[in-house]
């Protein structure tokens, strides 16, 4: 279901096909199940108490590490400085503005010192920790880009799905813009052009590797949501 062969298949009977329109379908169930998760339609709707969003935004907050490292690993691997730039500034964004919104959440909910010095991590949670630091520590560039397509892409299908209803926190206001705005939407149609152009030239062992990557993120990705939502 990952070859080079399939996706040669899938593509030949399409006439516009991108690589990375295939692993989104190749990636189903998870993947619609993820975008269209009720967790993203009850904080849109403002039916996520205060406690529930803080105890999501903790858990969330445990991927900011792992993935810092994950995009360090991008810009030491990607093939030249166009990448790097675009790769750092987007770092920038991430250890700034979205680490702001965490901080702020935390203190505008009453997070406890000590849960956000050491929280404690559902299994979810630390399943994908342990998968971004070993995509990080040992995948190719395409790998590495596979998995960032993943988290940012359907971040930014579920923000642009969900209708937003009067009233909501103004921090919950700030989760979902970090995720819908115009620079966003165009970082994330760059990494998929990138991954789309890398993953061409792939050999069928990297290009095999790289199709798993992403559909084992995105099955991680719906694990962690599904384990994050209020019961």
């Amino acid at each position: 279901m990952t070859t080079r062969t399939e996706w040669s298949a899938w593509a030949a009977e399409r006439k516009t096909a991108s690589i990375t329109d295939w692993l989104r379908e190749l990636s189903e169930p998870d993947w619609s199940a993820t975008v269209n998760h009720a967790l993203f339609d009850a904080l849109a709707e403002g039916r996520l108490s205060g406690d529930d969003f803080a105890a999501y935004m903790v858990q969330d907050y445990g991927f900011v590490d792992p993935f810092t490292a994950l995009i360090g690993h991008a810009i030491g691997r990607a093939p030249g400085m166009e990448d790097r730039v675009v790769l750092g500034q987007f770092m920038g964004m991430l250890t700034s503005d979205e680490n702001s919104t965490f901080q702020r959440t935390f203190e505008a909910f009453g997070v406890p010192a000590a849960t956000r010095e050491a929280p404690d991590y559902l299994p979810e949670t630390q399943a994908f920790q342990a998968l971004l630091r070993e995509i990080g520590a040992g995948g190719d560039y395409a790998e590495v880009l596979a998995a960032l397509v993943v988290t940012e892409w359907i971040y930014l299908e579920w923000a642009l799905r969900i209708t937003r209803a009067a009233g909501l926190h103004p921090l919950v206001e700030e989760w979902i813009d970090l995720h819908d705005n115009p620079a966003f939407q165009d970082f994330v149609a760059w990494l998929r052009r990138r991954l789309d152009e890398a993953a061409a030239g792939l050999d069928d062992a990297a290009f095999t590797r790289m199709a798993e990557c992403f559909r084992e993120t995105v099955a991680r990705e719906r694990a962690f949501h599904d384990a994050v939502m209020p019961r």
